[in-house]
């Protein structure tokens, strides 16, 4: 596998040639982890969902990218669009570096429609002679026909007080006023979010203050992200080095969420928020990105991958992938999330005798909290689901389930159940999968990476399981 010297990170994109990339994106698509439904990289590095909307009659989503390696390097963003959510089509539509405020990267940040156009509002990067970084938050107009702005607009600049990991803006529109939200570090390394406020889009931009979050949330916090979810404010963010005291978690980095009544903007705080949570239990979950919808639904989509991680893609110069898009709803305290639904291929699906193929959802209906395991795999790779009814739990064992990801963060996660009823929905695809349990009021995600295809489905468990299934219709 390639090490990348900074230099190789940060050269032009007209440095590559159009056969250097072609190749890269053979390869990709030939890959035995290439995805059916899910979003992921033509070539390179997928991470960060980005500019996430509903306009013109369609709904647009860019990832970040860079297109010629599995390695964080020069980075732009990559348009889809889709009528539904689930259907999706690239677009020749990307956002690139430009002089003088993201020569060395387009960063993540939202998008709002207005008027006839999408503001983009967005982090770019660049990188000093002397290796430090110049983050200003910049802007972009998009017309209907798919046309951006020559220039980046210069909107806020590094705060006194903060350091240069200042990035990730959310721009809102609420009640005849912009808002933005804004990941950010203090000089003392502390996490902070940023709220800023202007009558347009374009600026100027005055600093509120850092949003009162109520307690000290590690040394980083990035992609704040608001949204109105059956009427109330749903605040997801990931704090960087966030006290695994203050909420158990097991990954490098978590990805969390805030409930409150609603928000004070000028006063940059919660209105009655409740505990910090966990938005997804997995193993892969990052950068969530969240938008309400024409009709006030509220939709979020996450990057299925995490820094500073190695993949078994990354030998084929490739890595990651989005999450399915997930409708939100709000129950008893908690996020629910809802997956929209893929449709199902016509094909004839037996879950109990035919092999998998990692394009099914499997439904799995039990009438209480067994002991015992539900295994897929084989005699050499299994994805196992290991439940203790006396302990309440359920672990998620992936250790077995093919090529190993080099990390330090294990590869089992447990979570609590009660000792009802339940029912788990597993999304699987070619190297990911999503699990939803009891309709979404918990979520584990991860990545996986089979090397063989005769997986079949095998229980053992001390009570009966009602197992169905059914194909799911090749999207990518």
């Amino acid at each position: 596998m390639k090490t990348w010297t900074s230099k190789e990170r940060y050269a032009p994109y007209a440095s590559y040639s159009p056969a250097e990339l072609e190749c890269l994106q053979k390869r990709q698509a030939g890959s035995i982890w290439h995805l059916n439904y899910h979003i992921q990289p033509q070539s390179g590095l997928l991470n960060d969902p980005n500019g996430f909307a509903y306009f013109n009659q369609r709904w647009y989503l860019a990832y970040q990218n860079f297109p010629f390696g599995a390695v964080h390097g020069l980075k732009s963003w990559h348009y889809l669009s889709s009528p539904d959510l689930v259907h999706w089509r690239e677009e020749d539509l990307f956002l690139e570096p430009q002089s003088p405020y993201s020569t060395h990267g387009v960063y993540s940040g939202s998008a709002l429609p207005i008027d006839d156009q999408l503001f983009l509002m967005y982090t770019g990067n660049v990188r000093t002679p002397d290796g430090g970084r110049i983050s200003t938050q910049v802007g972009n107009w998009l017309d209907q026909d798919q046309h951006l702005g020559t220039q980046e607009i210069p909107l806020i600049k590094q705060p006194a007080g903060y350091t240069a990991n200042f990035r990730d803006p959310q721009i809102l529109f609420v009640d005849g006023q912009y808002y933005a939200l804004i990941g950010a570090q203090t000089q003392s390394q502390k996490g902070a979010i940023l709220l800023y406020q202007a009558a347009k889009p374009t600026g100027p931009w005055n600093l509120i203050g850092p949003l009162d979050l109520g307690e000290d949330l590690g040394f980083m916090i990035e992609c704040p992200n608001l949204a109105f979810v059956d009427g109330q404010v749903a605040l997801i963010f990931c704090p960087q080095g966030l006290d695994r005291t203050q909420v158990p978690y097991a990954n490098i980095y978590p990805n969390m969420y805030l409930l409150a009544d609603g928000i004070d903007w000028q006063q940059a705080k919660l209105i009655n928020p409740c505990p910090l949570q966990n938005f997804d239990e997995g193993f892969d979950c990052y950068a969530t990105q969240v938008v309400n919808g024409p009709h006030k639904e509220s939709y979020a989509i996450s990057w299925l991958s995490l820094p500073e991680i190695v993949y078994p893609t990354d030998q084929e110069d490739w890595q990651g992938c989005l999450s399915l898009v997930k409708q939100l709803h709000l129950q008893n305290g908690k996020l629910i999330q809802v997956p929209v639904t893929i449709p199902t291929s016509s094909e004839k699906f037996d879950p109990l005798h035919d092999k998998l193929r990692f394009n099914e959802v499997l439904t799995f209906d039990l009438k209480t909290l067994p002991t015992g395991t539900i295994t897929l795999g084989n005699s050499t790779e299994q994805l196992s689901f290991q439940f203790q009814a006396d302990q309440k739990t359920l672990t998620i064992d992936r250790q077995q389930a093919g090529q190993a990801i080099i990390s330090d963060y294990g590869d089992t996660r447990t979570i609590a159940l009660d000792s009802g009823a339940h029912q788990l929905k597993l999304w699987l695809d070619a190297s990911s999968f999503e699990l939803f349990l009891d309709g979404g009021q918990k979520v584990v995600s991860g990545r996986f990476f089979p090397t063989t295809n005769d997986w079949r489905i095998q229980t053992q468990l001390n009570i009966s399981v009602k197992i169905t299934g059914q194909r799911l219709q090749k999207i990518f």
